[in-house]
């Protein structure tokens, strides 16, 4: 590639990345999956968890059926009772998931974006 191109490429390129776990082969979750799992623990409900990242009711209650169905846990701890007493908290186990998700993202963002540069300055 000419030399003139080069400063051009490190002033538009930038690395994307799309990162998820699967469990034993199959999706289990991304990052929205996570955004939505942290949601819940903000707001205490799939409700307005849904609200927060956009999804309907319906495909909040399917993306938590898909997950569980993977996964062969249970991944929130409900209580019925409507906005006075009912509510939504992340299990145990996909708290670990939420924590596992979130340093291995961090890591590997951090990673590649080291290897990008350091791939651009040669």
């Amino acid at each position: 590639m000419p030399a003139s191109r080069s400063p051009a490429l490190r002033a538009h390129l930038q690395p994307r990345h799309k990162l998820w776990l699967n469990w034993n082969g199959a999706f289990l979750m991304g990052p929205r999956y996570l955004r939505f799992l942290e949601a819940v623990e903000d707001t205490g409900t799939i409700r307005a968890a849904g609200r927060a990242v956009g999804w309907s009711y319906r495909t909040c209650l399917n993306r938590i059926r898909a997950m569980e169905r993977v996964l062969g846990a249970k991944v929130l701890v409900t209580s019925r009772g409507g906005a006075s007493r009912g509510g939504a908290r992340l299990s145990a186990e996909a708290r670990r998931l939420v924590t596992l998700f979130v340093r291995w993202r961090r890591d590997a963002l951090r990673l590649s974006d080291v290897a990008f540069r350091k791939i651009m300055r040669r």
